[in-house]
């Protein structure tokens, strides 16, 4: 698999839009939240002696999502990326664990929010 670094750096203005999950993330900071961010490149680095070439991936728009609906749908399309990516019909536990704690608060059967 290929190494990735992560710009720290977050979009400003309109381009970020985390500050919808804000108070969530002070007062339950282990819950898990689901985001849908676009990337690109902003900058590679080589290595000389390798010749390994590592991207840093920047994000230029992120989104928390938190409708009941919105949540389901990108659980799907989550699972069938990773399923696509992986290989693996049946993914792992730990992985498995993670996607079910980031749902977690959605009623399976009516789709809302549980409170």
């Amino acid at each position: 698999m290929a190494e990735i670094k992560l710009s720290g750096k977050l979009p400003g203005g309109d381009a970020n839009g985390l500050g919808a999950i804000a108070p969530q993330l002070v007062t339950n900071p282990h819950r898990v939240h689901v985001l849908v961010a676009l990337v690109d490149c902003r900058s590679t680095t080589t290595d000389n002696d390798s010749g390994d070439t590592m991207p840093t991936a920047r994000i230029r728009r992120v989104e928390a999502i938190t409708g009941a609906e919105d949540l389901k749908t990108l659980e799907r399309l989550l699972r069938r990326a990773m399923e696509h990516r992986t290989g693996q019909t049946v993914l792992p536990m730990d992985l498995e664990d993670e996607l079910t704690a980031a749902f977690e608060d959605i009623d399976p059967n009516t789709g809302e929010v549980k409170e």
